[in-house]
């Protein structure tokens, strides 16, 4: 199968709508590379699907709402069905994943995989993501699942569909096993301030030029102005209005690289009331300026042809310990 790099088109309530993998086969491989010169970020948004991350290098935080996690080379992890994330790095990193519907591991929800496994996995209130880190020269199990899962992937030979079933339905069973006393039963994942943050995120994103205060935020979720700020703290951990700056940046800098528009008519586009606060915010932000920003970017992309990610490889895997247990 074809790896790919990581894009993400989301609908209004930030659900993603790219398809991974086909009817046949729903599961997609990524490999991608993001830096802060570049894109340095993916943004929230959530899937039915679940997905398996491996840092290949570098760091990168991910954030589900109320908490937020760092990965290290070599640390992989796993988001859970329909969960709100985003993630950023602070300098330059490779990550490798793989994203799979249920379907792929039970076939159907009437099958006792799905049933007795995979149903309490995807539907439990207290797992949003697990992380997996390496102690010392030991690489966990469910690290090893998802390289031999996404390097037979990317290698794509005669009966790889097997090989990465295989791999992936062992991951979602040590999970499952690992966290089964703690696993709820109840499908009732969405709880009020998820709902409430898509609907308000949804609302930044689509309006983000106009001059937004706080009031506009909270009435587009039918809450307060105190209650949006709460809400935006204990699912995002940061203030509604800090979001919107930051997402007005972040647009920003995609119109300075894809671009020939002056910073001043960039700021506007983007909602700054000038282009001095614009240039301001985005340095304080990104450590230079928009100008500098530009240049880097121009630099880089005549550069950019002679990098080429290539799967990683799993030599020397088989001579770790395939007994280490989950952290």
């Amino acid at each position: 199968m074809p790896l790919q790099d990581c894009t993400i088109y989301t609908d209004q309530d930030r659900r993603e709508v790219r398809p991974h993998g086909t009817i046949e086969f729903p599961c997609a491989g990524y490999d991608s590379v993001y830096s802060v010169d570049s894109v340095s970020r993916i943004p929230w948004h959530w899937h039915e699907e679940l997905e398996v991350i491996y840092l290949y290098s570098g760091t990168l935080e991910i954030r589900v709402p109320g908490r937020s996690l760092r990965m290290n080379a070599g640390d992989s992890l796993m988001i859970n069905s329909n969960i709100l994330h985003e993630a950023e790095t602070s300098g330059t990193c490779r990550l490798q994943s793989l994203v799979f519907h249920p379907d792929f591991i039970c076939g159907s929800e009437s099958s006792v995989f799905y049933i007795k496994y995979i149903q309490p996995l995807i539907s439990s209130c207290t797992i949003d993501c697990l992380q997996f880190s390496p102690v010392g020269d030991t690489v966990p199990e469910p690290t090893q699942c998802f390289l031999k899962a996404f390097q037979a992937f990317s290698e794509g030979l005669w009966g790889h569909e097997f090989t990465v079933r295989e791999h992936l339905s062992r991951l979602c069973f040590l999970l499952y096993r690992s966290h089964e006393s703690v696993i709820s039963e109840t499908t009732a994942r969405q709880d009020q301030d998820s709902c409430r943050i898509k609907t308000m995120i949804h609302m930044i994103e689509e309006r983000f030029a106009e001059p937004l205060k706080l009031y506009d935020i909270a009435k587009s979720a039918n809450i307060g102005e105190r209650e949006c700020l709460r809400c935006f703290r204990r699912t995002l951990g940061i203030p509604p209005m800090q979001y919107l700056i930051r997402y007005r940046l972040s647009k920003g800098a995609l119109l300075l690289t894809k671009t020939s528009q002056s910073i001043s008519e960039i700021s506007i586009r983007c909602g700054f009331d000038s282009p001095s606060n614009f240039s301001r915010m985005f340095k304080r932000t990104y450590q230079c300026s928009p100008r500098e920003y530009r240049n880097r970017n121009k630099e880089q992309s005549r550069q950019a042809h002679l990098i080429s990610p290539t799967p990683h490889s799993l030599r020397g895997l088989t001579t770790l310990s395939t007994k280490c247990d989950l952290t």
